[in-house]
């Protein structure tokens, strides 16, 4: 004889099956260690191009963490002197993976000078806010639209340092990495903000940009300085470096997001703590000024 199921059990163990199913669409981020924050992260990786047109830079692409529940944080970041979004595309689905929305545009003219990326990097931290709330956007209702951060390589590294010292209220912490800003005056700059450098930088060198860049903000304000042994103005690209120093660059700057974006204090180790030790033979100088 066929065993019969009222019709309130169905329903329930329909509803059970269907909250087993988003639950298993669900990714948890592991605890932290060196190699999570080194490699890709829990999250699926889904990217779009179709956004609202600005005038303060040209096509842009954004990825984001297609299963992540809670409101995750936006990054924006700008490419370096005659260089497109492909050139630092890797950062992309990298952060995605890691559960940031990441906006990476090309600007306007390849030879555009920092002050006009940083307007750039503000324009387009307006256009990831605004996805939040735009229908039909990817990004609609999943944003924490207080929790953003820029960044940028060379002069896109000293646009991120510009829009830094210019809109402290607005962002919550900046990672220039071989910027290229001379002659700069950063004292405005009260966010959390780590530069990450090239020992063997000829392009940008460092004790020309980054150091200058680094000293210039006040000791009052959360500072990193990371320099890459023998590394060349290309070490946070996708290519063109002269090190394999993805895992590293990208653990610190994912940190320092999960720190200072997210205030997640399971990452303060990995800045502070003896977790930097390990790669003294790939960092000539780390330095910083503790909370």
């Amino acid at each position: 004889m066929q065993k019969q199921f009222p019709f309130a059990h169905t329903l329930i163990l329909g509803l059970m099956l269907l909250g087993l199913n988003a639950y298993a669409d669900q990714a948890v981020e592991p605890v932290p260690t060196t190699d999570y924050l080194s490699g890709k992260g829990v999250y699926q990786v889904e990217r779009y191009t179709d956004l609202p047109d600005v005038p303060e830079y040209a096509e842009a692409t954004v990825w984001y963490p297609a299963n992540k529940q809670q409101p995750f944080g936006a990054v924006a970041i700008s490419p370096g002197y005659t260089e497109t979004q492909d050139a630092i595309s890797w950062w992309g689905p990298f952060l995605a993976s890691h559960g940031y929305a990441t906006l990476i545009f090309n600007t306007n003219g390849p030879k555009d000078f920092p002050d006009l990326r940083a307007k750039g990097l503000m324009a387009a931290l307006d256009i990831l806010t605004g996805e939040n709330s735009r229908s039909g956007s990817p990004l609609e209702g999943k944003l924490a639209t207080d929790k953003l951060a820029v960044m940028g390589h060379s002069m896109g590294g000293g646009a991120a340092l510009i829009a830094a010292h210019g809109h402290s209220d607005k962002i919550r912490a900046a990672i220039p990495f071989t910027p290229w800003q001379p002659n700069a005056d950063f004292s405005g700059v009260t966010i959390p903000t780590l530069i990450i450098a090239g020992e063997g930088d000829n392009i940008a060198k460092a004790a020309e940009h980054s150091r200058l860049h680094y000293d210039a903000i006040p000791e009052t304000t959360i500072k990193g300085y990371l320099e890459f042994t023998g590394g060349n103005h290309f070490i946070g690209n996708n290519q063109r470096s002269n090190l394999e120093v993805h895992p590293q660059i990208g653990r610190y700057a994912l940190a320092w997001l999960k720190l200072y974006v997210d205030g997640d204090d399971r990452y303060r180790p990995f800045i502070y703590g003896d977790v930097p030790n390990m790669d003294n033979g790939i960092v000539s100088r780390y330095e910083l000024t503790r909370p």
